[in-house]
Formats: structure tokens, C-alpha cells, sequence
């Protein structure tokens, strides 16, 4: 990995994660019990829910344009998602996912991108459920003519609360050299975007 520079390769942004509830099939708690005399009863390890969404779209959008020198913008991110893949059989199968409206970041330039993605977001599912997450970690890095930019966060509440979500999304390199090179400054960004939650 190289370092960063505000004429960066490409960027990707990634995703969130939340809690599932696993009971025994009975509504009970998970765990097991041997009956009659002498019976002791058997702790089970809680299930991890494993939701991996590989296929997606995302979009950022900075109402001031981001340029080498910070300044601030308010920023706003959307996503779509689908194809996810759960070992539990959920009915979940797709999702949206972004800002509930734009974000001021302050002093925001073309070499700190991956902080655009932090904060509040809601995110809906194909069964009509909704989940909080707090994405309050990014890490960013150039891989040649793309950089990725993965967000890792906690669903705060709603489906899977207390789980571990990440949100990953990738931009050409191209698409952020000449925003930042423009006149009014990059405005815009679209890429490849995955999605995950997993629990504990």
C-alpha cells in the first residue's frame, strides 16, 4: 500500500453488521436439557448470524466540492445491496442502505475521503425491517487504480441490533483525480459496494 495522496487511486467503502436472537425451535432460550433423574442441562454456544450482501451499488455526494485543501461539505451516502447469503436461512435477501440526510464533515479534503462515510445510518431490508448502525470506523486503501474504503460499525437498533456491520465501496481512480482536479471539486462518486453484519 502506498501513501495516500489527494490525487488518490480509486476508493471503497464498506458496510454493518447486527445481532440475531437464535432460539431452540421451541421459543426458548438456546440451550438443551437431558430429562429425568440426574438430568444436567447442556449450554450451547450462541449461533453466529453471518449476512454477506456481495452485490451493490453506492453513490457519495458532497454538496461543496472536495478539493485538496479541506473544507466543509455536507455529505450523504446510498447504497443498494442484494444476493445476501445467510447461514441461518433468513429471509433476507436484499437491502438499501445511507444517510437519513447529509452530514457536515468538517475540513474534508481529497486525502481523508474515507471519513465522507461515518455516522448515522438506516438501513432497510427486503422483509421490510429496518436497522441503526453507527459506522464509526474507516479505513482506507489504494490498491493501483482503485482505492477501497471499508466502514465498520454497530447496529445501535432495529434487526440484528448489537451486531458488527461493514460496508465496503470501491471508486476509480479516475473518478477521484478529476473531481478533485475540477474546478468546483468532487461532487460525486459511484462504485461497487458490499455489505456484511455478523454476530457476536
Amino acid at each position: 500500500m502506498r501513501a495516500m495522496s489527494w490525487s488518490v487511486r480509486g476508493l471503497v467503502l464498506v458496510g454493518l453488521c447486527g445481532p440475531l436472537a437464535c432460539g431452540d425451535g421451541g421459543g426458548g432460550p438456546g440451550r438443551g436439557a437431558l430429562e429425568g433423574p440426574g438430568a444436567m442441562t447442556i449450554e450451547r454456544p450462541p449461533e453466529k448470524v453471518l449476512i454477506t450482501c456481495p452485490l451493490g451499488h453506492g453513490e457519495a455526494r458532497y454538496g461543496t466540492g472536495v478539493k485538496a485543501e479541506p473544507r466543509d461539505s455536507a455529505v450523504s451516502f446510498q447504497a443498494t445491496v442484494s444476493n445476501c447469503v445467510t447461514v441461518l436461512g433468513s429471509a433476507v435477501k436484499s437491502a438499501t442502505l445511507g444517510t437519513e440526510a447529509p452530514s457536515l464533515m468538517r475540513g474534508l479534503s481529497c486525502t481523508d475521503l474515507a471519513r465522507a462515510g461515518a455516522g448515522r445510518q438506516v438501513v432497510t431490508w427486503n422483509t421490510a425491517e429496518t436497522s441503526t448502525v453507527l459506522m464509526s470506523q474507516s479505513h482506507l486503501s489504494v490498491q493501483d487504480a482503485t482505492t477501497l474504503v471499508t466502514q465498520t460499525g454497530r447496529v445501535l437498533s432495529g434487526k440484528f441490533q448489537g451486531a458488527t456491520a461493514v460496508r465496503t465501496t470501491t471508486f476509480l481512480s479516475t473518478d477521484i483525480d478529476n473531481g478533485c482536479r475540477s474546478e468546483e471539486g468532487l461532487t460525486y462518486l459511484k462504485g461497487p459496494a458490499t455489505f456484511s453484519v455478523t454476530y457476536p
